[in-house]
């Protein structure tokens, strides 16, 4: 097992006659050996990037990749030791799985044929695809393709394990069965593994840590719990959660905040009168009560778990989203009463969007 350390990262795109483009800019991040870091964003947040500048499949722009503690910023793909899972699998279509587990090994010239031979099987038996060793991957599913890709990058032992998106391709279930799969076989095998993924669930469920990244920046870096119950700013609160926190900027009121000329809401906490905030509550910490804001029911939808009720509140933009019991119907136009519980509800500076402590 190997610690990973990235400092003061960075990527700029340069094209003749066009401004420069910022992709990464100055990541410091420092894995533990043997840990699973989740690096989670939107499209075009730059995760992807430095996922390939740890591979060495993109040149670095500035900064340092640390692997084992020694720097491999300058070393070529072939000599870094890093396993990549890619997105779109990239499997070779004239060769059976077996083959295709062996081709780096063989490329690598290090193991003899019996090793190599001992090496697959090996590899097929734990990743569970012994059945498929003599199939070529026009004949499999995308999960199958998911667990070759996954065994290939597992065959040469890695220092560093990348997964990049590495369950977008299947559909839910079998997402599910590969994401549990997938965290049994990191942590039976330790390595120490970066998930580049946009998907908040995978994130959660399978990290020991998560990095929030947007515009080539990590907002935000720690826990699952960390991140979901204290995001550290309003890109964060408003990104990691399903369905999104409710965000409703307004003016503080001494103990209360203004939404509209008709509605308040308490604050956590007593802060300057005059402040302009945005108080953040995410759907399952408001209830509907007898009493506290009265609101009107634009759309309820009744799921089997739980349910989800659009709520409109006076002269308030955007609506607001509570989850209700699955026992709860709600009729369109009714009209409810609607109460955030105080101590988990967040407040963020409306000027830098971060979260006020």
């Amino acid at each position: 097992m190997t610690e990973l350390a990235l400092h003061e990262l960075r990527k700029t795109y340069a094209a003749r006659g066009r401004p420069s483009v910022d992709a990464v800019r100055g990541i410091d991040l420092r894995l533990r050996s043997g840990e699973l870091l989740g690096l989670l964003g939107p499209s075009g947040c730059g995760k992807s990037t430095t996922l390939r500048m740890i591979a060495g499949l993109e040149q670095v722009t500035a900064g340092d990749i640390r692997v084992g503690g020694t720097s491999v910023v300058h070393l070529p793909a072939r000599r870094r030791n890093i396993g990549v899972a890619f997105e779109n699998y990239a499997l070779y279509p004239p060769l059976t799985v077996a083959e295709n587990l062996a081709f780096g090994l063989s490329a690598r010239r290090r193991f003899g044929r019996d090793e190599i031979g001992r090496r697959v099987t090996a590899m097929a038996e734990r990743i569970g695809i012994s059945a498929l060793l003599a199939a070529r991957p026009a004949g499999l599913s995308s999960g199958q393709k998911q667990r070759v890709a996954l065994a290939r990058a597992l065959i040469r032992e890695p220092d560093v394990l990348l997964l990049d998106e590495p369950l977008s391709h299947l559909d839910a279930g079998q997402r599910d069965t590969t994401r549990r799969e997938l965290k049994r076989i990191q942590k039976d095998l330790g390595h120490t593994t970066i998930l580049v993924t946009h998907d908040q669930e995978e994130a959660l469920s399978l990290a020991d840590r998560i990095a929030v990244m947007n515009d080539g920046v990590i907002q935000q870096l720690g826990t699952p719990q960390e991140i979901y119950d204290a995001p550290a700013n309003l890109f964060v609160a408003d990104f990691v959660g399903e369905p999104a926190m409710n965000l409703l900027p307004g003016v503080v009121e001494e103990d209360r905040l203004r939404l509209s000329d008709a509605v308040r809401m308490p604050l956590p906490r007593p802060l300057p009168a005059g402040r302009s905030v945005v108080l953040g509550v995410r759907p399952e910490d408001l209830r509907l009560t007898d009493d506290g804001v009265r609101a009107t029911v634009s759309a309820h939808e009744p799921l089997l778990e739980a349910g989800l009720a659009t709520l409109a509140l006076a002269g308030v933009d955007p609506p607001l989203v509570v989850q209700t019991g699955p026992e709860v119907r709600l009729e369109r136009g009714a009209a409810v009463h609607v109460t955030a519980d105080r101590r988990l509800t967040h407040v963020f500076d409306a000027e830098t969007g971060d979260a006020l402590q």
